[in-house]
C-alpha cells in the first residue's frame, strides 16, 4: 500500500472538510441569514452543486495550485521530500482554517493553501539545491492581484445587479408573486455560487494529492476529475457537519439583508469567482461573498455595513497566507531537518 498517498488523501479530505465547514457559508450564508431558505435545504443544494462544480471545472484551479505557484524540475520523480511537504502543507492549511472556523471567522481557504504551498516551496529550497525549487513570482503576482480585485468586483457586481434587477422586479404587481420570484432567484444564485465554490475550492484541497500521486508513482489513476470528485465529497461532508457557525456570521453579521439585496450579493459573488476560475486563478470565495454582501449593503447606505466585522475579516485575510506559510515551513523543518 502507498502509505504516503494514503496520508495525502487523509490530509486532502481534512482540508476539503474544512472548506465545507467554512466556505459553505459563502454559497448559502446570505439566503440562510436572510431567512429565505432553511439551513437543511441549503445544505442539500450545496452538496449537489459543489460536486458538479468540482467534477466539471475543478481541474482548472487544481492545475495552477499543483504546479503553477512552485516550480520544481524534480516533481514527477520518486523523491521523499516533495510528497511529505505536500502533505504537511495540506495539514497546515487545514489546521489554520479549523482554528478560524472555531472563532467564526470566514477566512480564505484559497489563501491558506497558497500560503502553505509557498511555505513548502521555500522549505524545499532551504533543504535542497537552491536551483531545484522556486516560487513563480509571475503566477503569484496574478493571484495576489485577483485577491485584491475579488471583493471589489463582487461589491460592484452586487451594487449594479441590485439596481438592474429592481427595474424588472418593480413591474411585478403582486407581493406574493414578487416574494416567490425573489425566493427562486436567491436559490438559483446560491446554487450557482455553490457550483463556483466546488470548481474553485476543491482544486485547493486536492491539488497536493495530485502532486503526491505523481511524485510517488501511484498505480491508481488519480485523474483530476477523480480527485475532484473525492474533494467534492470531502467538502460536502464539512458542509453537513460544521458549517452553521460561519453561515450565521456571513448571513447576518456583516449587514442585515432583505430578499433583493441577498440575491444581488449572492449573484455578484458567484459571478466574480466563476470568472477567475476560467483563468485557473484560485481566489477567495470568502472575499467574494463578503464583498457582495458589503456592496448590497451599500444600497442602504454605509451605516448598514458593519465596519468592525469587515475589519475583523480583513485582518484574518492578511494573517491567513502568512500563518499557513509559517506553519508549513516550521512543521516541515522539524520533520525533515531536525528529526
Amino acid at each position: 500500500m502507498n502509505y504516503i498517498l494514503l496520508a495525502a488523501l487523509i490530509a486532502g479530505f481534512y482540508v476539503g472538510w474544512n472548506i465545507g465547514s467554512n466556505d459553505a457559508a459563502n454559497a448559502m450564508g446570505v439566503p440562510v441569514g436572510g431567512r429565505v431558505i432553511s439551513y437543511r435545504r441549503a445544505i442539500v443544494i450545496i452538496m449537489l452543486f459543489v460536486l458538479l462544480g468540482a467534477v466539471l471545472e475543478g481541474w482548472k484551479v487544481m492545475e495552477t495550485v499543483s504546479s503553477g505557484i512552485v516550480t520544481s524540475p524534480q516533481v514527477g520523480n520518486p523523491l521523499v521530500e516533495i510528497p511529505i511537504i505536500a502533505i504537511i502543507a495540506l495539514f497546515a492549511a487545514g489546521l489554520w482554517v479549523t482554528i478560524a472556523t472555531t472563532f467564526k471567522l470566514p477566512v480564505s481557504t484559497s489563501q491558506a493553501i497558497v500560503g502553505s504551498v509557498i511555505g513548502g516551496g521555500l522549505l524545499l529550497s532551504f533543504t535542497g539545491p537552491i536551483s531545484a525549487t522556486s516560487v513563480n513570482l509571475g503566477v503569484l503576482g496574478k493571484i495576489g492581484l485577483a485577491w485584491v480585485l475579488t471583493p471589489i468586483g463582487a461589491a460592484l457586481f452586487a451594487y449594479i445587479i441590485y439596481h438592474a434587477a429592481g427595474v424588472g422586479l418593480r413591474r411585478i404587481g403582486s407581493v406574493t408573486k414578487l416574494n416567490r420570484v425573489l425566493g427562486l432567484l436567491i436559490i438559483v444564485t446560491g446554487a450557482f455560487t455553490a457550483y463556483s465554490l466546488g470548481a474553485n475550492s476543491v482544486g485547493n484541497a486536492t491539488a497536493m494529492i495530485y502532486v503526491v500521486s505523481e511524485s510517488t508513482g501511484s498505480e491508481i489513476a488519480w485523474t483530476p476529475r477523480v480527485i475532484g470528485l473525492f474533494g467534492g465529497i470531502a467538502l460536502a461532508t464539512g458542509a453537513i457537519t460544521y458549517s452553521r457557525r460561519v453561515m450565521e456570521t456571513v448571513g447576518g453579521g456583516i449587514t442585515r439583508l432583505d430578499a433583493t439585496t441577498a440575491f444581488a450579493a449572492q449573484f455578484g459573488a458567484g459571478a466574480t469567482v466563476w470568472i477567475f476560475i476560467q483563468f485557473g486563478i484560485p481566489v477567495s470565495t470568502s472575499q467574494a461573498i463578503v464583498g457582495g454582501v458589503a456592496g448590497a449593503g451599500l444600497v442602504k447606505g454605509t451605516a448598514a455595513v458593519s465596519r468592525r466585522k469587515l475589519g475583523e475579516i480583513a485582518g484574518a485575510w492578511i494573517l491567513t497566507p502568512t500563518v499557513a506559510a509559517g506553519l508549513t515551513f516550521l512543521i516541515g523543518f522539524v520533520v525533515l531537518v531536525v528529526s
